[in-house]
């Protein structure tokens, strides 16, 4: 028989990753599936991106004998089991290490330090040219979208996402349900006059009382830093 190709990684490496594939799936779940996220950026350039359970296995860089759903079904659960981490991998364990940090936070990618995250157009990896991809500068990660409904595909380090055609200010970040057309979360957010100036079509897409709020601010904009603070944190 021949040799195996891959890095090998040992049973410790495989428990350590184990912990953190489980918390980062339940993160997932909790915060990231079945929305989808409105970005607002400073120019006026708007996009929704979204994120797909189908898609978690691939964002780990893990080789598993479980397929795509089961790895993400039984990452929530936790009974992923390490062997069902294979011991031959695509990576290195340093590689799979940062990964696994990005990984158990992967929801901090919009949900930590929103005026240090920036939207990507056409980032171009070794593998492929994301159309759009989210860059947060606060915890050096950063999530490539493909397709034309803009689905989370690839995790990586923001130093090493650099070659884009441009980087973009988020001014704000709304979430909604799937089934939903109202956005009802207010996720970041630091320039509410300007939010409405880009679009004022946007107001009629949020929910009553993230609507009202907006509304108070516009007719009071000697109040707007100290009420955009106050939506942040709400």
């Amino acid at each position: 028989m021949g040799k195996q190709k891959g890095y090998p990684l040992s049973n410790g490496h495989k428990a350590k990753l184990r912990k953190q594939i489980i918390s980062g799936a339940r993160n997932y779940n909790k915060y990231l599936i079945n929305k989808v996220f409105r970005i607002v950026c400073e120019d006026g350039t708007e996009v929704d991106i979204r994120f797909f359970a189908s898609d978690f296995k691939h964002m780990t860089g893990l080789y598993s004998n479980l397929s795509d759903d089961e790895f993400y079904k039984n990452s929530v659960s936790g009974k992923i089991d390490i062997g069902n981490i294979s011991t031959h991998q695509k990576y290195n364990w340093s590689t799979l290490k940062t990964k696994g940090n990005h990984v158990e936070k992967i929801h901090e990618i919009l949900y930590k330090d929103g005026k240090k995250t920036l939207l990507l157009e056409a980032l171009d990896t070794n593998t492929l040219v994301f159309p759009y991809a989210v860059k947060n500068l606060s915890n050096n990660m950063c999530i490539g979208f493909v397709t034309d409904v803009n689905k989370a595909r690839s995790l990586r380090k923001a130093s090493s996402s650099i070659k884009a055609k441009t980087e973009k200010t988020i001014i704000a970040m709304f979430a909604r349900l799937s089934e939903n057309p109202q956005y009802h979360e207010l996720i970041y957010i630091s320039d509410v006059l300007g939010v409405y100036e880009k679009d004022e079509a946007l107001l009629a897409k949020l929910d009553e009382p993230i609507q009202m709020k907006f509304l108070e601010i516009i007719t009071r904009p000697e109040e707007i830093a100290e009420a955009a603070a106050t939506l942040e944190c709400s």
